[in-house]
């Protein structure tokens, strides 16, 4: 694909062709003399910019035109980066002519290198607009998958091992940090099974007092203990036909680790007090965020039941083994969020982006989540900075801590970050990562192959 493409719309030849040949190191510019050409270039191939002189013929001298075709490019394509130019008289011309969806505005004469950096950041908001838009096209199954945003190579592996766990009625145990989703890929799985439109119920193991999980769970008869005063029906019960999940399965206590397994073997529960089994066609998804093999090694967790949860492991990756996933899903957050209070924001400011897919997020999904729903409600501006985020620009440790590496791991590690960075911030245009990253494109498609880094199509 070559350079960056702009337009730049000038009736002046002179300034047209000096502005053309000043930018030409780093951009491919088309030219148009009046509005027509201006269009027509617009609809042969948007540009990422556009340089767009307010006076234009046949208003050489006023503003009208241009006001005109500045209405007629951003009705064209919403969110288009239009930089007006404009001579002194017209400054309060320009101003307006932000107000109706310009980006930006320079005045006559043109100092090139003030133009260059405003034209780079417009270039490079546009470039991750488009990012985003892309990855949002090409998310997978993202309906089915309880609104789960992914584009990454392991979220593909676990949509795909959840599709075919869906389509049995085998026990799942997720495992994952906290905040990753678990409960949604919980949903998902249930939504895609048979049982998708039958009950849904979720269970709460380490929020509820232990002397009252075991009722909670199986249910309890009349007059069974003090204070039963009316036969309870347990969550199990209740999820007859349909899916029971046991969220932080891993703090149930030992005595209702037996009366589970014997339900996964048998199939049947009994209620406190009651005398007879009742028969109860329920699946259980387990989730937990703790390390169930070494819970099974200190004695905390029955080795039977973990195996009996654990025939397909379904392990969800933290947010920082996700990269490819960070950019869209904090678009996302950003579009809901605005919302809510009205479409305020733009976007993200460029250190902004880059303190985000720089920062571990140790606290996944979630923290992102909150983060930008609090920069939404405080911040000011019309793009969110990396100071509205409470983040500081900083590349994440390759390694993480409690990880031995080599150093020749730990070097490998931070290349594939960098590339995927520079991937990300250039819309997965592989010879402007090139250029980002100083390589050659030969270079980076090696680098790409070296650590099987998913493009999109």
């Amino acid at each position: 694909m070559g350079k960056t493409r702009i337009l730049i719309v000038e009736d002046e030849s002179s300034l047209a062709k000096q502005l053309k040949w000043a930018l030409s190191d780093t951009y491919a510019a088309a030219v148009a003399t009046n509005a027509g050409e201006a269009l027509a270039a617009m609809r042969e191939e948007p540009p990422a910019a556009v340089l767009l002189d307010l006076g234009l013929p046949p208003d050489p001298d006023g503003a009208s035109e241009g006001i005109r075709l500045l209405r007629e490019i951003v009705s064209m394509k919403p969110g288009a980066k239009v930089i007006v130019i404009t001579g002194n008289t017209l400054k309060d011309i320009a101003v307006q002519a932000v107000s109706l969806g310009a980006y930006d505005y320079h005045q006559k004469p043109v100092n090139i290198e003030e133009l260059k950096i405003v034209l780079k950041r417009a270039c490079y908001l546009s470039g991750l607009e488009q990012h985003v838009q892309e990855l949002e096209e090409v998310i997978c199954d993202r309906d089915q998958f309880g609104g789960m945003i992914a584009v990454s190579r392991p979220m593909m592996d676990l949509f795909e091992k959840a599709k075919k766990v869906a389509r049995t009625d085998y026990p799942v145990l997720i495992q994952g940090q906290s905040g990753t989703g678990k409960e949604r890929l919980a949903r998902a799985i249930h939504q895609l099974s048979d049982r998708g439109e039958r009950a849904f119920i979720v269970v709460d193991c380490g929020a509820i007092p232990e002397n009252l999980l075991e009722s909670e769970l199986f249910g309890h008869e009349k007059g069974s203990f003090t204070g039963a005063h009316a036969r309870q029906i347990g969550k199990l019960e209740r999820a007859q036909r349909g899916t029971v999940v046991l969220d932080e399965i891993g703090e149930l206590p030992l005595m209702l680790q037996v009366k589970l397994l014997r339900f996964l073997q048998e199939g049947t529960i009994e209620r406190i007090g009651g005398r007879e089994p009742i028969h109860v066609d329920a699946r259980v998804i387990a989730i937990t965020n703790v390390d169930l093999e070494q819970a099974v090694r200190q004695g905390r967790f029955r080795e039977d039941l973990y195996y009996r949860l654990n025939v397909v492991p379904v392990m969800v990756p933290p947010l920082k083994d996700r990269g490819e996933d960070v950019p869209a899903l904090a678009k996302y957050f950003l579009e809901l969020y605005s919302k809510e209070i009205g479409p305020k924001y733009k976007g993200f400011g460029r250190g902004a982006m880059d303190a985000i897919l720089g920062y571990d997020w140790p606290g996944n999904v979630r923290e992102m989540q909150n983060r930008i729903r609090r920069a939404v409600v405080m911040a000011e501006g019309d793009f969110l900075e990396a100071a509205d985020l409470e983040l500081e620009e900083r590349t994440p440790a390759p390694g993480g801590e409690g990880n031995a590496k080599t150093l020749r791991q730990i070097r490998d590690d931070a290349e594939a970050a960098a590339v995927i960075q520079a991937l990300a911030r250039n819309s997965y245009n592989i010879t402007r990562a090139a250029q980002d990253l100083d390589v050659s494109r030969p270079t980076m498609h090696d680098l790409i192959k070296k650590h099987d880094i998913r493009m999109l199509k």
